[in-house]
């Protein structure tokens, strides 16, 4: 089966949506072999380099000490190859890891749209981001008819309003937040991309996590509920398993408690202190947040790539379970602290 994960779905197209895929071409790479090739991660919770020539594509995802063995420093610099290096060590290619880890690292960049989330994503978020947008709506226009998608919709809205139908309300939300009503659309903007970030996990959440169940029945199946069921090694290791994909799931469920607990504003008495404190809350969150997404999706992503049918036979359901699902998740929820509700 090792062979076999060595080219796991990768297949998936990416973009600046995905949290384990991220592609080179936005960093300033000369040599176009691997200025075409993309970072990715894999069951293992480790990060390959994925090529897209034919000769280098063929042999599947590489690993990054290959790199200064297959090319060379007249095609690429050491430089290059240590910044690759340096990206690979992200604990997520998502767009908000990307915008927080790249700074440091001093990389620049041709292309800053890696930071952001497409268009086409944003657009799916709409259901979820009306947790920012109704409330704020219904305060400013006792409205709940408005159908604004997005935070740009709401500026958009605001600016092109007459003033003396909202400017009392913004008057009590700009004086609370300790600002100028001119400076509200930016705090506005500010805010919005904060709980765009928590509406793109949450929706990444949303959709590993019936795949999560639907693995975890599938490997209760395959090895209780068969020849397995009374080898001890096989059950320990289903066991095993359980725990720490169950553990991976309470860890994010309680944070997104904890987010829907600090995202219910009452506009109409938002403090600069209490927008700080939920500013700080969402930006540590992101952090937690990309870590163990990430690694619940490459294992699910995996799952699903081998066994389409959700099928396979008891042994190999054991071997998924001891070779690739279990690799990597001790470290995995030890970079996860506990979350105080």
């Amino acid at each position: 089966m090792e062979e076999k994960s060595q080219i796991v779905s990768y297949h998936r197209s990416t973009g600046t949506d995905d949290l384990h895929t991220l592609c080179l071409g936005a960093f300033d790479i000369k040599f176009q072999t691997l200025r075409e090739a993309r970072l990715v991660k894999n069951v293992f919770l480790e990060t390959v380099i994925e090529f897209t020539e034919s000769e280098l594509a063929s042999s599947g995802p590489m690993p990054l000490k290959q790199l200064a063995i297959e090319f060379d420093e007249v095609d690429v610099s050491r430089d290059e190859i240590k910044m690759i290096n340096n990206l690979a060590t992200l604990p997520s290619f998502d767009c908000y890891t990307l915008k927080r880890g790249i700074g440091p690292m001093k990389i620049s960049l041709l292309n800053d749209q890696i930071l952001k989330l497409s268009d086409e994503k944003v657009g799916t978020l709409f259901d979820l981001m009306g947790r920012i947008t109704r409330p704020l709506i219904q305060y400013l226009y006792t409205d709940d008819n408005l159908r604004i998608k997005d935070t740009s919709g709401l500026l958009n809205l605001i600016q092109n309003t007459e003033p003396f139908k909202v400017k009392d309300r913004l008057d009590v939300v700009a004086t609370n937040l300790e600002i100028s009503v001119k400076e509200l659309p930016n705090y506005l903007q500010e805010f919005g991309e904060l709980f765009l970030s928590v509406s793109y996990f949450e929706s990444a959440f949303r959709e590993y996590n019936p795949k999560l169940d639907q693995f975890l029945l599938w490997a209760e199946d395959g090895v209780k509920n068969s020849n397995l069921r009374n080898d001890p090694n096989a059950q320990r290791e289903l066991t095993q398993t359980e725990q720490k994909f169950k553990e991976l799931k309470e860890n994010l469920e309680a944070r997104f408690r904890l987010l829907g607990n600090i995202t219910q504003i009452d506009w109409q008495d938002l403090r600069s202190s209490e927008f700080k404190s939920i500013q700080r809350e969402i930006l540590s969150q992101q952090a937690n947040l990309a870590i163990g997404l990430c690694g619940l999706a490459v294992k699910m992503i995996e799952w699903e790539y081998q066994f389409p049918s959700a099928g396979g036979s008891p042994q190999q359901c054991l071997e998924f379970l001891s070779a690739e699902a279990n690799v990597g998740l001790d470290n995995l929820l030890r970079s996860l602290p506990p979350v105080s509700l």
